[in-house]
């Protein structure tokens, strides 16, 4: 009788830990969960820096439109055709070009004392404006007309 009670010793112990499949299941399942969230957490970073460059690239764009104006307008009196130009502005790196569409003089005048219609000279030009903007490599392009004038 006691060999049939140390045959059945090892079905009657109890279990007392955690076997080593359910030990790996448990660290698949945890790793599972922390990569999914390290690159829910590294996406929204990337998206706030670059929310955050908008801001300051738009937040900087007037006072480089300032600049560029006052650019081509004190260049407005030179026979070039083309301008061009960079510089910085709170760490927002710009450059832009500026292409000659139009130059034009004001509208005929009708001299009354003569009677003949007077043309003045070419005194405005108009520009065709390509400026980029560039901070942390997020790169902004715009493209507008610009007046300038002769001093004549």
């Amino acid at each position: 009788m006691i060999n049939q009670t140390k045959q059945l010793a090892p079905f009657n112990r109890k279990n007392t830990g955690f076997t080593l499949i359910e030990v790996m299941v448990a660290s698949v399942i945890l790793f599972s969960v922390i990569a999914t969230v390290s690159m829910i957490y590294r996406g929204a970073f990337l998206s706030s820096e670059k929310a955050n460059s908008h801001i300051t690239i738009t937040g900087v764009l007037p006072s480089v439109l300032a600049n560029v104006q006052q650019n081509i307008r004190e260049q407005s009196n030179s026979s070039l055709t083309e301008l061009s130009n960079q510089g910085d502005a709170w760490q927002v790196n710009y450059q832009w070009q500026a292409k000659l569409i139009e130059h034009k003089s004001a509208p005929v005048k009708l001299d009354v004392d003569t009677g003949d219609y007077i043309t003045p000279p070419l005194k405005y030009k108009l520009w065709q404006v390509a400026l980029t903007l560039e901070l942390n490599g997020l790169e902004k392009k715009y493209n507008y007309n610009e007046l300038g004038w002769t001093n004549d």
